[in-house]
């Protein structure tokens, strides 16, 4: 059985053919549970009794909760790579794009679970360093999409520069959903906030430039 199984899973993943719809179910279940009922009690056995399976059985699907979490975190940013993706394609300009990615992350921080999700991720990275490293490449597959748009915008911008602005705009809109997400105390002011957190990044990533030690170097 344990051939079978490794052959059937990627690593740190769970089956990509036979019982997708299974695994589906349960990375669902796992990420309502982590929403809801916080890091703590999300064990297998819990996430087993609500997916209405024995242990055993999700042990087929994830030996480990380390699978577990690592295709959970996997699964949430895919839906956001996906629609990233669809807004890039609705317009080859890149001022545009660079707009409707950021506003629907912006957006985003108003839903119920996006609220509750993503600041119990950030709770349980302070204290797993594998989770934190976890967390690390799913926000970098993020950030790699505003790098890509960042370049396109001001494309003297080195892939340093351009990661490091990246960086400080998706922390800056992570750090706003305690205070503009679901049922937080400024969420009524969100609107005009977006609009001002938007074309501010906008102007700050068409008018920065290299530091002056880099235009040196590259000089050189």
């Amino acid at each position: 059985m344990q051939s079978q199984r490794a052959s059937m899973r990627r690593t740190g993943t769970a089956t990509y053919a036979t019982g997708q719809e299974t695994a589906q179910r349960i990375l669902d279940v796992a990420r309502r549970l982590f929403m809801e009922e916080g890091h703590s009690k999300l064990t297998m056995r819990r996430i087993a009794k609500a997916a209405g399976m024995s242990p055993g059985n999700l042990s087929y699907y994830y030996p480990t909760r380390a699978d577990l979490l690592a295709d959970l975190l996997q699964h949430v940013i895919d839906g956001y790579i996906s629609q990233f993706q669809t807004l890039r394609g609705a317009s080859d300009d890149a001022e545009e794009q660079f707009r409707a990615v950021l506003g629907f992350v912006f957006d985003d921080l108003a839903t119920r679970e996006t609220t509750l999700f993503f600041p119990e991720l950030w709770v349980l990275a302070n204290r797993d360093d594998w989770i934190a490293q976890q967390m690390e490449k799913m926000y970098a597959q993020y950030r790699a999409i505003l790098v890509d748009v960042i370049g396109l915008i001001n494309p003297g911008l080195t892939e340093t520069r351009r990661a490091d602005l990246a960086l400080m705009i998706s922390a800056s809109i992570e750090g706003h959903t305690m205070f503009v997400g679901h049922d937080r105390p400024h969420r009524a002011r969100a609107g005009k906030l977006r609009n001002v957190l938007i074309e501010h990044f906008l102007r700050l990533v068409k008018e920065t430039g290299e530091p002056h030690s880099a235009k040196v170097t590259a000089g050189r």
